[in-house]
């Protein structure tokens, strides 16, 4: 038998955590307009509730594959740690910081996450 061997492109991590972390920025950027759309809809305060988790679980193989043997660049490690940390903060507090707070605080690490992944791609890419 024949195994297949699974080759993942030169920076396929960074490009999943750009496109993911870019998700979570305009779910931050439309998530208010929504909630104020459909204030009759129950089901959208569950939902959100958990998206931030989600976010969080979804963006963290990427930050932690990304920069997996790339112990060097310790500010592209920095702009991928803190922006997970911050993204994990906006859901572990999110009832202290209230909707804007959330988004906001959510906005900054995805904003931190999308800096780095794209700092670690372009390292990649001219290695």
């Amino acid at each position: 038998m024949q195994k297949k061997i699974i080759k993942l492109s030169k920076g396929f991590w960074d490009r999943l955590g750009i496109g993911l972390s870019g998700l979570c920025a305009i779910h931050c950027l439309l998530v208010p307009v929504f909630v104020s759309l459909i204030p009759l809809w129950p089901a959208l305060d569950e939902f959100h509730e958990y998206t931030h988790l989600v976010f969080f679980l979804a963006i963290a193989p990427a930050v932690i594959l990304s920069v997996k043997n790339r112990k060097n660049l310790k500010s592209i490690s920095g702009y991928l740690f803190v922006g997970l940390a911050i993204i994990f903060v906006a859901w572990f507090f999110n009832h202290q910081l209230g909707d804007y707070g959330e988004a906001g605080v959510t906005l900054a690490g995805s904003v931190l996450l999308i800096r780095g992944h794209w700092l670690n791609y372009k390292t990649k890419s001219f290695s």
